[in-house]
């Protein structure tokens, strides 16, 4: 099982989406792919924050469609999950490590559940030793 970590959902969301992760995400069964709630937020947050016009309008439509697809497998930050991130922090500062909070959320949201990150930005899950695959580099 895979969560989709914002950036990934913000590519495939594009009009113009890398094939390499279009590729990628066409290869997996749908139903072994998850979205977080931290996602949700992050991609509402940056939708809201466009100006009124076409490529808000388009990128909120996007958005309503991946409500859709993703109904049943959306995650949430849950008790086990808010566990996992205090030990997931933790283990990232004693190895030095940046672990930026929405990163750190999805991280833990995977990792409660034994599922792995798809991520452009391997490095804050490497640093909690969260397994991830970069869509945009698999072949």
């Amino acid at each position: 099982m895979i969560v989709l970590d914002t950036n990934v959902v913000s590519e495939a969301m594009k009009p113009d989406s890398s094939s390499a992760v279009m590729a990628w995400l066409n290869e997996q069964d749908l139903n072994t792919l998850y979205v977080s709630s931290v996602t949700l937020a992050e991609e509402l947050f940056g939708i809201n924050a466009l100006p009124v016009g076409k490529r808000r309008n388009l990128l909120h439509a996007a958005f309503l469609r991946l409500l859709a697809v993703f109904n049943e497998r959306i995650l949430p930050f849950d008790a086990e999950a808010a566990r996992c991130y205090a030990d997931l922090a933790l283990l990232a500062r004693q190895r030095g490590r940046g672990f930026p909070v929405p990163d750190g959320y999805i991280a833990a949201i995977a990792a409660s559940r034994g599922f792995i990150v798809a991520s452009r930005d391997t490095a804050p899950y490497e640093a909690a030793g969260v397994e991830v695959v970069n869509p945009w580099l698999v072949a």
